[in-house]
């Protein structure tokens, strides 16, 4: 008896502890930390885990705030006692405060919050990756440099770097997921990344990041051919000297003492900021419109950690690679593409959208205005003139029916247009390779009223809507639903009549062939002459070609496919200045890919590169329909080509 009773209670208790648990367990980790960049991606870990049953739902995450709109749905199918894990990458902006997660199947509803902490605005993102957890504490004793481009809430801020550290086997594999990290750090462990991760990590470089790659003893990813392909320098071993002394002239003060491990290597491409012996100490490579940094030595070492001047070190060492983070161009190259946040920046015509005319408002309203001139005092007074004031319920809707007429006959045209898209695109990609990273806009003008599913292929990010609200840094997105994966689709998006729709997504892009070319720059007296042979091996011409350096630049009409041109001794024409600052009254941070390059030719990291701009028809990466639609592509190049005779 007393043993019937007490496996009665044990199995009551057992009971009653499955009664308090969740069917379906969701743990949310931020893989970067809790202090997401503005404009950019709050990179999430969410695992889920069946504790019973086998479920087939939809993992929704959904950013909380003021002028949120915006909803990632994952389809799941989670067999019992099994675990997965999403990588969710939501877009923050200026007022997001929280994350929900939110796993729904049937029988079955679970969710989770994760809290962001603050959203950096004047502050830029710096992540160790690697095992160690510590070694950046002293990038808070760094104050940000003057940025050459910065919105008008934090103009007169000056910003600092915030340290995050993220394990190897946690760091993600999408660019967008790194949007906003300005500086990524590689650390002891960081040669266990996978494939994918290094690729992530070389677009994000192309789009904009700075990668800075210690050496010294345990620099086992210098191993990694995906690495080695960035690197400024070909490491070569290492060995141990007794001093760094060419700290003293970096830091302007005593070198730290002791001895160190360095790794030898000799340059290959790009800028040696520091020796020591003849060896490369510092070297930096611009690529793309970011920059990679090698570093002979370990700064995370005791002996760099104990340093007193370590945070001179870092506070030059960053000011040389000072970029502008993906998530700042990504969301400036999208108002401009829009036509939103006209500003300082914005002083070029942006990319023409479509070829609909609508009719302008002015028309309407002065038409409207005679109406109802003409329909109340005007009629009322002719009719009792004539003293035919009961004629008013022939009139009047005779009136009306001439006015329906004017009208149908402005808009009439646009009911019989088919639908129809304009894609925007820049397309960054370095010389001599075959791929890039993509920023897209797509305009559709619909006709007619109707529910529409879009396909993006290879996208990393798409958002919805342009309409711009009170004080938003970028245009507040409508509010929509995308179901993530590749492709990534949007389903069930309502339009109304002659309605025009952006959308605005960031993709990888093969191209068919390359851009490739040399670019050499020589004195002579107070001008800066250019020499120059470009290889257009794309199967499409290249237009209206311009020449950035950080001394001048060069207009070039065409570029024909499969030739190459030969530019000898042009003399450059100064660059535009761009301004300095942006009205207040600008709600978007806003610049042409002109003004972008402008402004990365004047940073000391890119005083080793052109940047050769160029436009073209193709490659089209617009979103797929069911429905048919007549689409056309305005590309803008932007290819980063090395840059001799200049000096740093």
């Amino acid at each position: 008896m007393p043993r019937s009773i007490y496996l009665l209670g044990l199995w009551g208790a057992l009971l009653v502890t499955s009664w308090g648990q969740a069917p379906v367990a969701l743990r949310v980790q931020p893989l970067l930390g809790d202090t997401p960049a503005l404009n950019g991606a709050f990179p999430l870990a969410i695992e889920l885990e069946s504790r019973s049953g086998n479920y087939r739902g939809t993992l929704s995450v959904s950013l909380g705030g003021f002028g949120t709109g915006r909803e990632y749905l994952y389809p799941i199918e989670l067999p019992a006692g099994a675990r997965k894990v999403v990588i969710a990458t939501p877009i923050v902006n200026r007022f997001g405060d929280q994350v929900t997660a939110r796993f729904t199947a049937p029988g079955v509803s679970v969710e989770a919050r994760q809290a962001i902490k603050r959203v950096l605005e004047s502050d830029q993102l710096v992540v160790l990756v690697g095992d160690a957890i510590g070694g950046l504490q002293v990038l808070q004793q760094v104050q940000l440099p003057p940025l050459p481009i910065q919105d008008p809430y934090t103009a007169n801020t000056q910003g600092t770097y915030v340290a995050t550290y993220c394990r190897p086997e946690l760091f993600p594999d999408e660019v967008i997921a790194l949007s906003g990290v300005s500086v990524t750090v590689l650390g002891l462990g960081a040669e266990r990344l996978r494939a994918e991760q290094w690729n992530a990590l070389r677009q994000w470089v192309l789009a904009g990041g700075a990668l800075i790659v210690p050496g010294g003893a345990g620099a086992l990813y210098l191993q990694n051919p995906a690495l080695q392909a960035l690197l400024p320098v070909r490491p070569q071993g290492t060995r141990t000297v007794n001093q760094l002394s060419a700290l003293a002239r970096w830091t302007d003060t005593r070198p730290p003492l002791g001895s160190a491990i360095i790794t030898e290597a000799r340059p290959h491409t790009g800028i040696v900021l520091l020796q020591q012996d003849g060896l490369p100490m510092i070297a930096i490579r611009p690529y793309g419109l970011g920059v990679v940094v090698f570093l002979a030595f370990n700064p995370l070492e005791s002996l760099m950690r104990e340093y007193d001047a370590r945070a001179r070190f870092w506070k030059r060492l960053l000011e040389h690679a000072l970029t502008l983070p993906p998530s700042t161009t990504i969301a400036g190259l999208h108002q401009y593409q829009s036509g939103s946040g006209n500003n300082a920046y914005n002083t070029t015509t942006p990319l023409s959208t479509a070829d609909i005319k609508p009719p302008r408002a002015w028309l309407i309203l002065t038409l409207l205005s005679i109406y109802f001139a003409l329909v109340v005092p005007v009629n009322y007074w002719i009719l009792k003139r004539l003293r035919a004031l009961d004629w008013a319920w022939l009139t009047t809707p005779l009136i009306a029916l001439v006015f329906v007429g004017l009208l149908w006959r402005l808009t009439g045209d646009l009911y019989r247009k088919s639908l129809s898209s304009v894609v925007q695109t820049v397309l960054v990609a370095h010389a001599g390779e075959t791929d890039g990273y993509a920023i897209n806009s797509v305009l559709f003008f619909f006709p007619r009223a109707g529910v529409f599913d879009f396909e993006f292929e290879q996208s990393d990010m798409v958002e919805a809507g342009t309409e711009p609200s009170f004080g938003g840094r970028i245009a507040q997105i409508a509010t929509v639903r995308t179901v993530e994966g590749d492709p990534t689709r949007v389903q069930g998006y309502r339009v109304s009549n002659l309605s025009f729709q952006w959308f605005r997504y960031t993709r990888r892009a093969q191209l068919d062939g390359a851009v490739d070319g040399t670019v050499r720059l020589q004195r002579a007296g107070k001008e800066w002459r250019l020499s120059a042979v470009l290889t257009n091996r794309c199967p499409y011409d290249l237009d209206a070609l311009r020449l950035i350096t950080p001394y001048g630049e060069l207009l070039l009409d065409k570029l024909p496919k499969g030739r190459s041109r030969t530019v000898t001794n042009e003399a450059l024409s100064a660059s535009p200045s761009p301004h300095s600052g942006i009205p207040w009254q600008h709600q978007a941070l806003s610049f042409s890919p002109e003004v972008l390059v402008r402004v990365l030719a004047s940073r000391r990291a890119f005083k080793g590169t052109a940047f050769l701009i160029a436009r073209a028809s193709k490659p089209v990466l617009a979103p797929t329909l069911r429905e048919a639609a007549d689409t056309r592509a305005e590309v803008v190049y932007i290819i980063a080509l090395p840059l001799e005779g200049s000096n740093p």
